[in-house]
């Protein structure tokens, strides 16, 4: 079935030149040109905005440049591994743990930028428009390669919007257009928690017309295991997983998604790391696959993704602290200095007092946001070991 990908796709360079003159007259996107050229008045980054011609060109002359500033204000240290596992000649689909709505990605084009230089082709996104409610961001976000995937539908209007979706994904890829990076579930992890959702990887087989090892072969699928010491956004989302423990229905207010973007970025973040994986090949995917039923396919896919994503996250000192708590021992406490602990302790009192509700309850969810990587991680390494939360 052919279809019309024109309200979802990325836009190309004359979508680009269309859609600026709007992004030029948004006096938010001078703050963001400022804060990479702090001496700019609005004309001068207006002008600044008017120099870009193409897709390429504004990524290169600005988004990159822009990242690596936002980067060093932000991140103590990015260190990352694996990337020779990466043809820069071939398209993959870059398959990662999902922990800031914008940092996650751009991070990891900055780590392609960097390695492959004048060979870099970013990667296309897939981003939920529901982040997208504001005419400028949406253009921004298209001019950077960002495709839409439509949320809060019926089931019916589901299901053609997955098929479309994945028709999408496949050509791009197939054409060897394009990379492309999709988080491994829907929405943010909020808890820790980095497990591949299942209905991802049935809306990626919906376009497949042969076996499901060859259907996701070629794809050229690489998983990608991002960790950040801190996260910006956290008390969102302790506020959010509160909500949802005392059976609360949860309402985002109407700039809620924008502002996390935003202090996801600009947030501190400590350190990351980066850890790509190799691409899952046929025979690997014949192996985790051959001999079950399709959903048993599709579940063993993900367990894949995850113990890789769990296996490869790096744990800081921060997550072994969070777990020695919540295990009330110090088995991990070779791991992390005292004054490490007594600092977590206080920076964990102090975000507390900008939380709603009870403090006793948040406390026990930020400490599992915590430590949660340092359970999964063991479940895959020594599965023997044992966790009281």
């Amino acid at each position: 079935m052919k279809y019309d990908y024109s309200d979802i796709k990325y836009y190309n360079d004359l979508d680009f030149r269309r859609f600026l003159p709007e992004l030029v007259q948004e006096p938010l996107m001078y703050r963001i040109v400022k804060y990479y050229h702090p001496a700019y008045d609005d004309n001068q980054a207006r002008e600044f905005l008017q120099q870009f011609t193409s897709v390429d060109d504004f990524q290169k002359g600005f988004i990159i440049h822009l990242m690596e500033k936002i980067i060093h204000d932000s991140v103590t240290d990015l260190t990352y591994d694996g990337v020779e596992n990466i043809d820069p000649s071939k398209k993959y689909l870059f398959i990662t743990n999902h922990r800031n709505i914008v940092m996650d990605v751009s991070t990891l084009n900055y780590v392609l930028y960097k390695e492959q230089k004048e060979k870099f082709q970013s990667t296309a996104i897939a981003i939920g428009n529901n982040l997208l409610k504001i005419p400028w961001v949406m253009h921004l976000a298209r001019m950077n390669k960002s495709f839409l995937v439509e949320r809060d539908l019926i089931p019916q209007q589901l299901l053609l919007s997955s098929k479309r979706l994945s028709q999408y994904i496949r050509d791009i890829i197939t054409s060897k257009s394009d990379s492309i990076w999709l988080a491994n579930r829907e929405g943010r992890t909020k808890d820790g928690n980095d497990f591949s959702q299942a209905g991802l990887i049935k809306m990626l087989n919906m376009s497949g017309e042969s076996t499901f090892a060859d259907n996701f072969s070629e794809l050229h699928i690489i998983p990608v295991a991002i960790s950040y010491e801190k996260d910006p956004c956290d008390l969102m989302k302790i506020n959010e997983l509160a909500a949802i423990e005392n059976g609360i229905k949860y309402v985002k207010s109407p700039m809620e998604d924008f502002n996390s973007m935003i202090a996801g970025l600009t947030g501190s973040k400590g350190r990351m790391h980066y850890q790509f994986g190799k691409e899952l090949s046929r025979d690997v995917l014949l192996k985790i696959n051959e001999h079950s039923p399709v959903n048993q396919k599709v579940r063993n896919l993900c367990n894949y993704l995850d113990k890789f994503i769990f296996a490869n996250y790096r744990l800081y000192e921060s997550n072994y602290i969070a777990a020695d708590i919540l295990n009330n021992e110090s088995c991990f406490s070779h791991l992390y200095k005292k004054e490490q602990y007594v600092e977590f302790i206080i920076d964990m009192e102090e975000k507390l007092k900008s939380t709603e509700g009870d403090d006793a309850q948040n406390r026990i969810i930020y400490l599992k946001m915590m430590a949660n990587p340092v359970k999964n991680y063991y479940s895959v390494v020594d599965s023997d070991y044992k966790f009281n939360f």
